[in-house]
């Protein structure tokens, strides 16, 4: 994953998708990727000066990288609004833009959902201690 500061913080988030949006079209795919797009800020959040906090929900945009594209996470900081930008492939267009850069491999997380109790079969009910247990000898 590439993790960019830019130099200047963005105000204008107009053609970008709000996250809930983006994830509602996809969910399987898109938590997935946008849990590895938090992760990997995370994971570089000092190289890149990431305090940990964001001023509102993240966004959305899409990079052209014929013959395919590629999503990348808006991250807005509240203490300074510093933008950050997290990308699963590399922007190039956005390095002289960027204060700070970082590179770090995606986190593995599975696209399937936890198990909850209505999935998991019920263990039986213990016998009762009288059923069990022996009289003691006394």
């Amino acid at each position: 994953m590439f993790v960019y500061a830019l130099h200047e913080p963005i105000d204008d988030f107009d053609a970008l998708t709000p996250l809930p949006q983006w994830i509602a079209a996809d969910p399987t795919w898109r938590t997935r990727w946008t849990l590895q797009a938090i992760l990997a800020l995370t994971d570089v959040a000092a190289q890149v000066r990431w305090n940990g906090d964001m001023r509102h929900q993240p966004s959305v945009g899409a990079a052209l990288a014929p013959p395919t594209t590629f999503p990348y996470l808006v991250v807005k900081q509240d203490n300074n609004g510093t933008t950050f930008v997290v990308s699963a492939a590399a922007l190039p267009w956005l390095a002289d833009e960027a204060e700070h850069t970082a590179q770090t491999p995606a986190r593995i997380i599975g696209v399937w959902t936890h198990p909850t109790s209505y999935d998991i079969e019920p263990e039986p009910t213990p016998a009762t201690l009288t059923d069990t247990v022996p009289n003691p000898p006394f």
